[in-house]
């Protein structure tokens, strides 16, 4: 039987899928987690904020890469309470990433977006923000769901129950991408597209549901 489609707000969503979240089969969630903790370019002492930081997973796997201090933010209480439960030295705030956050500039060495930029109308406010916080020669590393799949409907989602849930999302396409780094005086320092079969050892699951070479994720990353 076809499940009940229900649409939430991003907040409302993700308190929902906080519970469970970590142990549910989302092969782009997978995907990001082998991404982050193979170094995205390396984290050692460094100080590293996370936009949209969810349940405390990639703060974690930066910990464990030798990251001296982890700090990041999500809009879902339910996401930053696991976060809280998982390590006590992680510092989280509750924020919206459309506003300015209660930071000082120049104050990290890498900002990090995975899997939460979907959700943002517009690229603008968050990377801005990302910059001000950033030291200079700073870096930002961005993981999201490949633009190949969400210009073809790809999006955040969950079963719970009887119920599928869905929440708003934004495809964005590479030139969002591009624009967003000229205008804000960045420098593309990297790009991969990640494939299931890029992985050693190699995903499972839903991950090869649209065979080995289909592209999963886009990474890049920019300095300052």
């Amino acid at each position: 039987m076809p499940a009940n489609l229900i649409h939430l707000s991003v907040n409302d969503a993700y308190d929902r899928w906080s519970r469970f979240y970590d142990t549910y089969d989302n092969p782009m969630v997978a995907a990001a987690a082998r991404v982050v903790a193979q170094g995205i370019g390396g984290v050692q002492g460094s100080s590293v904020f996370e936009f949209g930081c969810g349940t405390g997973r990639n703060l974690a796997a930066l910990l464990d890469l030798g990251a001296a201090r982890v700090t990041g933010c999500d809009l879902s209480s339910g996401m930053l309470e696991q976060a809280r439960q998982r390590h006590s030295c992680f510092e989280l705030l509750q924020h919206d990433m459309t506003h300015p956050l209660p930071l000082e500039a120049g104050t990290f060495d890498l900002a990090l977006f995975c899997l939460s930029l979907e959700h943002m109308e517009s690229l603008d406010a968050p990377l801005r923000e990302a910059r001000r916080i950033l030291k200079p020669g700073g870096r930002i590393a961005i993981l999201e769901i490949h633009p190949f799949l969400s210009l073809s409907g790809v999006a955040a989602h969950f079963q719970d129950g009887e119920e599928e849930i869905r929440m708003p999302a934004f495809p964005h396409q590479f030139a969002d991408y591009l624009q967003a780094i000229v205008a804000l005086g960045l420098h593309l320092e990297a790009c991969r597209e990640w494939r299931p079969c890029d992985f050693h050892p190699p995903l499972t699951g839903k991950s090869f549901k649209r065979g080995p070479l289909s592209p999963l994720l886009l990474e890049l990353q920019f300095t300052t």
